[in-house]
């Protein structure tokens, strides 16, 4: 049911939206981090919501390690929760 909820949601996601979640959640975000970040799930999302994801790999790369760390372990808190 949420993969669903998610896919129907993708196409109203902004950068403006990104960068507002993640300060509410205490993520400080660049204006270049928040467009890595609103490219890569406009990309990866379908393939990490059916479990593959190798697609990370390529954002470890673009993003400084902090950050990383930050986001997998809100994508495992909400994976767990939600998929």
């Amino acid at each position: 049911m949420y993969k669903e909820l998610i896919k129907n949601w993708i196409p109203y996601l902004t950068p403006k939206l990104i960068y507002e979640y993640a300060k509410k959640i205490g993520i400080s975000l660049t204006d270049s981090e928040t467009t890595i970040l609103y490219q890569f799930i406009i990309k990866n999302y379908s393939e990490i919501l059916e479990g593959n994801e190798k697609s990370f790999i390529e954002l470890k790369k673009q993003i400084n390690p902090k950050l990383y760390t930050q986001l997998i372990n809100l994508y495992n808190t909400n994976k767990e929760k939600y998929l």
